[in-house]
Parts: C-alpha cells; structure tokens; sequence
C-alpha cells in the first residue's frame, strides 16, 4: 500500500487473525508506541459477530477502542465491517449502521465496503477476503488515504 499512497507515507499493516475487539487494545499499543502513526486505520468487528452481544455493543467496543487509540497527535478511520455471505450479514449491516451514526457524532470518518465487496466475488467460505477481496480492501484504504492528502 506505501507504494499507492500520494503522499509517499509508510503504511503498516498489523494483522491479528482471530482477535475480537476487546484484543485489539492491547495488540494495537507496540504500533502505537514504535510508530507514533499520524493516520490509524481501525479494521475490526468481524469476529465479534457470533457472539451473543447485541449489535450496538459491538459498535459501541469499536468506537471505543478508536477513542482509547485517538491522541492530539493522529486521526483514527473507522473501517466498517466487510459484507458477508451468511446469515450474519444482516448483523453486519446493523453493526455498520451503528457505526456510521456513532463517527458521525464522535467525529471519526469511516470508510464503507459496502459497495465495494461484493461477498460472491471478495470471499471465499462466508467472511473471509480472498486474494481478490484483499486487493481490494487495500484499494479502497489507499483511494481513502490518497483523498485525505
């Protein structure tokens, strides 16, 4: 992604295969602490779908992990949960509601896959990326990145 991005700033990517939200906020504070990043990407949620937990929840943990990551010096982007292929996709779409309302009023942007993945094409089982769905999602984070500068 460093290569696609205008303005030529370094792009980490951390992935964390498996971890729910509340596992994030320890995964996230080494980047924060090595890296100082001036723009983070928040890309969870998806694996706290088959919990119990009521949507709202789920989109409220979210929020509230990209406030614990904000500081005075960075911007954090809320990245929705991707479309699935299963009988979670309508919790999804309530998730990504609730989010989209609660960057609004918590002053976070937010970037929306809804129209980019399409599941038959972007997935293979019911939620994870393929090869495709991954280039993808990282174009849709570089087009992001690349309108903000």
């Amino acid at each position: 992604m460093t290569k696609n991005v205008k303005h030529k700033c370094l792009v980490k990517v951390r992935s964390f295969g498996g971890a729910k939200v509340r596992c994030m906020y320890d995964h996230s504070k080494p980047t924060l602490r090595e890296f100082n990043p001036e723009k983070i990407i928040v890309h969870v949620g998806t694996n706290d779908l088959n919990s119990c937990n009521k949507s709202s929840k789920i989109a409220r943990s979210i929020i509230s992990l990209a406030k614990e990551l904000k500081n005075e010096e960075n911007e954090i982007i809320v990245s929705l949960i991707v479309p699935r292929n299963d009988n979670l996709n309508n919790k999804v779409n309530e998730v990504n509601d609730r989010l989209r309302h609660l960057c609004d009023k918590n002053n976070f942007r937010y970037i929306d896959h809804t129209d980019t993945i399409i599941p038959e094409e972007h997935l293979y089982g019911n939620l994870h990326l393929n090869r495709s769905g991954v280039i993808e999602i990282a174009r849709n984070f570089t087009l992001f990145l690349n309108d903000l500068y």
